[in-house]
């Protein structure tokens, strides 16, 4: 029988959606620590937790005041991030709390990517070389020091937002008015004035499911990836395990392995992503949660019968963990793009899917009305399916196939799109 603990998470949205339902599904007393009282609403978590906490999550602070003047004050067993953007924050305030957490320094490297590139680098691990700009000026030095094309983006966004793939000055400049411009991203958290120019690396791209115990995986797993047409990065289909280069797995994830202790991960979970380069494994990013984009919440517990929400909220509480691979099947995960800009109508061909036993389920996060547009960022997708299957190659398949079977259809009356 599970001891009831009392476990906040600091905003839960999008992967994070996910923590609060197991904690809350294990029995404990779940606290949600907000922005608003709308976000439960705006970000799927009505429902899955007892009591609200309103701070200001950006800012360490504030979080910190706002538990201990709480009912919860000295009865917090376990604070949780549960956003990317409010990682360091909140591993600041957990260790002013005494709780158990990733280091601050850790998280503070992992959400901003030039201090993770300075670490990699001063740790032999293999990643991009790099040029941290504030101005276009500086930008197009740093470009043609590195050699086209390079890769632009924000030090401390994510969901690949104004993430630019540039081959020559001109498009450099273009790029740069519009980052330039980009002040503010997910609940309202201050975009840095400070940019990444990085060497474009090749080659096919993974990520690596990780869970560490002083330093060493205790579970790893590799998910390939296919990203959308350049110029943009956006990730349109996950399968795991890998059904290409399963020959240098060990490779890749030793490097993911590398570039977490550089930053200073040790335990729990992590989530990094690789390039398979021509000179072999090159980071991209680091993550120190699971992954998100449905990979830890759907396509491990598919494939491999492992939990690791539930395995990380029992590390945060210090309990037992069993993360063991339990079968050794396949899952994979295709979104549903629009071919062009315009107003959705609908999808179609969905009534279709349920006749697939080995569709998992599917969504569409569009409704009737909505302007879509080809994929610049994750925000840009339309829906997914989830499929399953005895092998990875089986799997991907199907969902690659189901996809491209279906339809978007736009609204006829396109003239109000700006």
């Amino acid at each position: 029988m599970t001891t009831v603990k009392t476990v906040a998470f600091v905003e839960p949205s999008f992967y994070g959606v996910s923590f609060a339902r197991v904690a809350f599904e294990q029995g404990h007393r779940v606290i949600a620590i907000v922005s608003s009282k709308d976000n439960p609403q705006k970000y799927g978590y009505e429902g899955i937790y007892h009591d609200l906490i309103v701070a200001d999550i950006r800012d360490e602070e504030s979080l910190y005041q706002a538990i201990i003047q709480s009912p919860y004050a000295n009865q917090l067993d376990a604070l949780i991030p549960a956003t990317d953007y409010a990682s360091h924050v909140t591993a600041k305030a957990a260790e002013r709390l005494g709780l158990r957490g990733l280091p601050y320094e850790a998280a503070l490297k992992a959400r901003n990517k030039d201090l993770a590139r300075e670490a990699y680098a001063e740790h032999g691990v293999p990643s991009a070389r790099f040029k941290k700009v504030r101005t276009y000026e500086e930008a197009a030095a740093a470009a043609e020091e590195i050699g086209y094309p390079i890769v632009l983006k924000p030090t401390n966004c994510a969901s690949s937002q104004n993430v630019y793939f540039i081959n020559n000055v001109n498009e450099l400049r273009e790029a740069m008015e519009i980052i330039i411009a980009f002040k503010v991203t997910y609940m309202d958290f201050k975009v840095r004035e400070e940019y990444l120019i990085e060497e474009y690396l090749d080659g096919p791209e993974f990520s690596v499911e990780l869970f560490l115990r002083e330093g060493e995986p205790i579970f790893s797993a590799v998910t390939e990836k296919i990203t959308s047409p350049l110029p943009y990065f956006v990730e349109i289909v996950h399968t795991l395990p890998t059904p290409s280069y399963t020959e240098q797995e060990e490779d890749i994830v030793r490097t993911a392995v590398d570039a977490l202790a550089a930053i200073g991960i040790k335990n729990g979970p992590s989530h990094v992503e690789v390039k398979l380069s021509s000179t072999g494994p090159r980071i991209i990013e680091v993550n120190g949660r699971p992954g998100g984009d449905n990979i830890s919440s759907d396509l491990l517990v598919q494939a491999f019968g492992v939990e690791i929400f539930e395995a990380t909220v029992n590390y945060y509480l210090d309990n037992p963990i069993a993360i063991d691979k339990r079968q050794h099947r396949a899952a994979s995960i295709a979104y549903v793009t629009a071919d062009r800009d315009g107003i959705f109508e609908s999808i179609e061909g969905l009534e279709a899917l349920s006749l697939h036993d080995n569709v998992v389920r599917s969504h569409v996060t569009v409704s009737p009305g909505d302007p879509v547009s080809i994929p610049r960022s994750s925000d840009d997708r339309l829906g997914y399916i989830i499929t399953k299957g005895e092998t990875p190659e089986e799997a991907k398949a199907l969902a690659i196939a189901l996809v491209d079977s279906l339809k978007v259809i736009y609204q006829q009356h396109e003239a109000e799109i700006a």
